[in-house]
């Protein structure tokens, strides 16, 4: 049972008791605190420094620290402890049953440092590198439903351990493949697909072949992918997983295995396999580790056949609210007071991935009530959302954005949420929506808030609409995070100290950090995202200013004047902070300014 922290002093000494955090790790979460304007717990959980979970688990018991962020200077006396600690053993001296690994995903075993290596009806034996750190026998046992038995072994060996035996079942998977390409194989189901090759039907149903698939899709969930690429090229096919918006190769498969690999996926979402000329986009719906994961899979025609990529929306995902995104304190309470605006349009835009959803479900999590009716139309429905009406535009049967937002109005609805504006029809539909007493919520794509005006005047949308329409406009950017595992602080160089504009009195007041590279975060530096923003709000002046068909550079230049804060603003901000680096901003916040 939690009890309530009485200050932020007291959480402070209590962490560094139970040698949860560092001083360093304090310094940084109060700078953050003092940037955002949040909770000093919730500044350490969104350094990555605790989890949400261990805030829950502080109670009048004291807790362990958590596992895999070790303190050395931290004291040590506070410790809980499940058992006596035990002598170190060796993993040579135990055989390890493979049925007790696939008890444990690959991502826990990492996170926690644990290894399922035999097990029982009502046991299961776990080699860690903590037998005291009762955090991780909790998911043990909950993961397994059965008694922890723990054995403490060498870091290091364990560490070798979990790369071996989890690499091991990708490795056996592609291993079990070979045959499975053989033309003289029977015919399991050659009336699935009229047209289809008779010898690739055959092979689709194939235990070897579903494997590697279940295999590439499980891998990327647990892996924190946005998208998978299953992409042929001369030498093979490469699968490559994005992670924190970075493409890695995670694997390579024989040519051969191009057309029963795009094959399987295209037959998951419902396509047409026996069509390998035209681009095709479907769903599918599979579970990975009881997660329910929709997958948006498009196949693209290229010169040595057919790349599949795959979109992952992880349905379980909790909601976050508004106040976990972060934004800096005073654009937050801006966008709030935005959100409580009884009519008119809010635009979120920025790139495809740059987290606009996100922004926008928080932001229907803020307004939902009781006495509200919010009805969306959204394509796909990325996250259910409880007491909100969500439909699904179907473009096969011409329920498109706009002839949904047109029976929508019939709906008696308070807020609407577009999910993109595409075309001057859906344009039209949502600032009618907008000027009749409604609070229109959509997404746009432009490189920043000013460039918004000047988008829907490119898609004939009338200047006088959108000034009497929008009253306001919010950008945004992913920025990756610094690792929190292996963070340290570094100096700036002077190339990103002239990129970052700073001055003297700036540098003189600023701490800078990256990522060393550790197992954690793949060796990057980096471990998650967090967003930057940029919130423009429509004034007078930049109402004028686009009835008069002003440039975005010009109506950038009125609301610069009138207080907000760029993109370039708010990275520098959270660089402050020790979120994430100078040079991930400049890079994903300066290419777009310049590109202006």
């Amino acid at each position: 049972m939690a009890v309530s922290i009485s200050s932020d002093d007291q959480l402070s000494r209590q962490l560094l008791e139970l040698g949860m955090v560092t001083e360093s790790d304090l310094e940084q979460a109060k700078q953050m605190q003092t940037q955002m304007g949040t909770q000093l717990g919730m500044a350490l959980v969104q350094l990555g420094v605790l989890t949400a979970a261990d805030l829950a688990r502080l109670g009048p018991v004291q807790a362990a620290p958590r596992q895999g962020a070790p303190r050395q200077a931290a004291p040590q006396q506070g410790r809980a402890r499940a058992a006596p600690t035990p002598a170190k053993a060796s993993l040579a001296n135990y055989e390890i049953d493979p049925a007790a690994i696939r008890e444990i995903p690959r991502q826990v075993a990492e996170q926690y440092l644990v290894l399922p290596i035999q097990m029982s009806e009502n046991r299961v034996v776990v080699a860690m590198a903590d037998a005291t750190n009762v955090f991780a026998i909790d998911e043990v046992r909950q993961r397994t439903g059965r008694r922890v038995e723990p054995i403490e072994v060498d870091q290091a060996e364990l560490e070798a351990a979990i790369e071996q035996f989890y690499s091991a079942q990708v490795r056996a998977a592609l291993a079990s493949t070979e045959g499975a390409l053989d033309p003289s194989q029977p015919l399991l189901h050659p009336e699935l697909m009229v047209g289809a090759d008779k010898d690739l039907v055959a092979m689709l149903d194939m235990a070897p072949v579903v494997r590697v698939v279940e295999s590439i899709l499980t891998n990327a969930v647990r892996a924190r992918a946005s998208d998978v690429h299953v992409e042929p090229r001369e030498d093979g096919v490469y699968v490559r997983y994005r992670v924190d918006g970075q493409l890695m190769t995670v694997m390579t498969l024989d040519r051969e295995m191009q057309k029963v690999v795009a094959s399987r996926l295209k037959i998951m979402s419902n396509l047409d396999i026996s069509e390998t000329r035209m681009p095709q986009d479907g769903r599918a719906f599979v579970s990975v580790d009881d997660r329910p994961i929709d997958l948006r899979v498009s196949s693209l025609p290229t010169y040595f056949g057919e790349k599949v990529v795959l979109r992952i929306l992880d349905k379980s995902q909790v909601l976050i609210s508004l106040r976990q995104l972060g934004f800096l304190t005073e654009t937050m309470k801006e966008y709030e007071d935005l959100l409580r605006t009884p009519q008119g349009m809010i635009l979120v835009t920025g790139p495809t991935g740059s987290g606009k959803s996100t922004t926008l479900y928080a932001s229907l999590q803020y307004l939902k009530t009781d006495t509200k009716n919010i009805v969306t139309v959204e394509d796909p429905i990325e996250y259910q959302v409880e007491g909100i009406n969500q439909s699904q535009v179907h473009p096969r049967i011409d329920l498109t954005f706009a002839r949904a937002l047109r029976s929508i109005l019939r709906q008696d609805p308070d807020i609407i949420l577009v999910g993109e504006i595409r075309d001057l029809e859906t344009a039209e539909m949502a600032f009618r929506a907008a000027l009749t007493g409604h609070l229109v919520l959509s997404t746009l794509h432009t490189n920043d808030a000013p460039s918004a005006a000047t988008r829907l005047v490119d898609m004939h949308v009338e200047p006088y609409l959108i000034a009497s329409s929008v009253v306001g406009v919010l950008a945004q950017r992913l920025v990756r995070r610094i690792c929190t595992r292996c963070r340290e602080q570094t100096q700036p160089t002077d190339v990103e100290i002239e990129q970052l504009a700073l001055t003297p009195e700036e540098l003189a007041n600023m701490s800078f950090f990256k990522g060393r590279g550790c197992e954690q975060c793949r060796n990057t530096g980096y471990y998650g995202r967090i967003a930057v923003y940029e919130l423009m709000l429509m004034s007078n002046e930049i109402r004028d200013a686009v009835t008069a068909s002003k440039s975005a550079a010009e109506i950038r230049g009125i609301a610069v004047r009138a207080g907000m804060h760029t993109l370039r603003d708010d990275g520098i901000q959270k660089v402050r902070a020790g979120v994430t680096t100078a040079q991930e901003v400049i890079n994903v916040i300066f290419t777009v300014e310049e590109a202006l």
